[in-house]
């Protein structure tokens, strides 16, 4: 029995040989080297009633050895890494770090270490409630004849959210106000955010602002005599004759006889029978611009003298 013929195509075969060669010597014994790559971290799956309140990093190091050609040629700004942290619970975790998946399926570079190789998480309960926003004035420096005042906010509170240890310790929120030393009078509205404590968020994060430049005000202690609402006043006795009234005004307008005149104290003796008497509570009226603080004594006693 003859044995089949066999065509070998030497060239071929040296020339894959040379390749394997050159192949093998490209990966193991060409020069190599060492060099320190740095790794950005995303983080995915944390739960949404927990929040990591300290160490969580940016990225780390990984140390890398292979073949001088193919290291200087990696692209190191687009290695990264996925850190899933849905396995988190309050206190203490400890998550281990891994390289590159990209850095792992490479047979020509060997990864030699992670610096650091693992996170070390502390770990927080999510709280959230709402609090109140304190708006003060932080110049409250005006012309000597204005004054700021009626500061609000609106909303008056808003919505904190954050580590549990921070948020419950937070009873409501202060808010610097600015004002304009030229400021005119007259009311006044803007926006301004709301600053919260770190690793705290606020909803909403922006407030509206509203205050009133008037002029500045004074108080007044004013004694009246109760007028009547009815023509034939001699008919009616009041007692006490005089009431004493409190009464916040414009300071300039404290020495306008002109304007107190106009604060008066009116009784409704309409319905008093004639010989009759009734116990009677006392009606202020007040100029615009006038606002009343108090009034002694609040009720008067009327008697109707009239047969």
């Amino acid at each position: 029995m003859t044995r089949p013929e066999i065509n070998i195509n030497w060239q071929i075969l040296a020339l894959s040989f040379v390749m394997a060669v050159g192949l093998w010597y490209a990966i193991t014994v060409r020069e190599r080297m060492e060099m320190q790559a740095e790794v950005s971290l995303t983080y995915r799956g944390i739960p949404d009633n927990l929040m990591v309140v300290d160490g969580l990093l940016k990225s780390y190091t990984v140390q890398l050895r292979g073949p001088r050609e193919l290291v200087r040629a990696l692209d190191t700004k687009t290695l990264s890494a996925s850190v899933d942290l849905s396995v988190l619970r309050r206190g203490t975790n400890v998550i281990t770090l891994s390289p590159p998946s990209v850095l792992v399926n490479s047979r020509a570079l060997d990864v030699m270490g992670l610096s650091p190789n693992r996170l070390t998480l502390e770990v927080e309960a999510v709280m959230e409630r709402t609090v109140p926003v304190e708006p003060r004035f932080n110049s409250p420096q005006l012309a000597q004849a204005l004054k700021a005042e009626n500061l609000r906010t609106i909303p008056a509170g808003v919505t904190i959210r954050g580590p549990e240890s921070v948020v419950k310790k937070v009873n409501s929120l202060s808010l610097e106000v600015p004002i304009d030393p030229q400021s005119e009078v007259g009311e006044r509205e803007f926006t301004r955010p709301v600053a919260a404590p770190p690793q705290v968020s606020c909803s909403p994060g922006v407030v509206q602002v509203r205050y009133s430049i008037s002029g500045i005000r004074g108080q007044l202690d004013v004694e009246r005599t109760p007028a009547v609402n009815v023509r034939n006043a001699q008919n009616y006795h009041v007692v006490p004759g005089k009431v004493q009234l409190r009464v916040e005004l414009p300071e300039t307008l404290t020495t306008n006889k002109a304007y107190l005149d106009k604060i008066r104290v009116v009784l409704d003796v309409q319905s008093v029978p004639p010989g009759g008497r009734r116990i009677i509570k006392a009606s202020v009226e007040l100029p615009e611009g006038a606002r009343l603080l108090g009034i002694t004594p609040t009720t008067l006693t009327v008697t109707n003298t009239s047969k």
